[in-house]
């Protein structure tokens, strides 16, 4: 069986062994479950979408065990503290359940490499869509993520799904 903490440490070191930001992990996670990864982690909303208090555990156990380490750094606008994951220790086994380890790794880099904000509405989009059914998930994200969906971010969340295959984008036309 496959510890939460390591699939932590595999999404970390995919992402070239520094990841910035939790919320970019848990939507990095949520998007890789969608797609088979199979971590186990349960979510719920949150205000950035998809949520897994699960997976909050599973950062500080793979810290625990050394795994990865978390920084903090503080940005230069706003003074607004976020986090750093680096790489300590990879996983020794392939933990992106049944997704393939090469195709994983190529995702995960893509998604770190990924604006944060695209990233969390690309995660809600599906989570509104497929988990809470809502049938007109575009109005319901714009209520919900209001100037966040602006400047064709929301554009660029669905261009992201349907790259990942993944709904409600993946039935949408271009």
């Amino acid at each position: 069986m496959i510890e939460r903490e390591e699939h932590v440490a595999a999404i970390v070191d995919a992402a070239g062994g520094r990841l910035v930001s939790r919320v970019r992990l848990q939507k990095i996670a949520y998007l890789l479950d969608q797609l088979g990864m199979d971590s186990g982690f349960d979510y719920q909303y949150y205000h950035y979408g998809p949520y897994s208090r699960d997976l909050d555990s599973a950062i500080l156990d793979a810290e625990a065990f050394d795994y990865i380490e978390e920084k903090f750094e503080s940005r230069q606008s706003d003074g607004a503290r976020y986090s750093v994951f680096e790489i300590k220790k990879p996983p020794e086994s392939n933990t992106f359940g049944h997704l393939d380890v090469s195709k994983a790794k190529q995702i995960v880099r893509k998604l770190a490499n990924a604006n944060v904000t695209v990233l969390e509405l690309a995660a809600t989009a599906h989570w509104l869509a497929e988990e809470e059914k809502v049938s007109d998930w575009r109005k319901e994200i714009v209520r919900r993520k209001g100037p966040k969906t602006e400047n064709n971010r929301l554009g660029k969340a669905l261009d992201l799904l349907r790259e990942l295959n993944l709904p409600p984008a993946q039935s949408t036309a271009a």
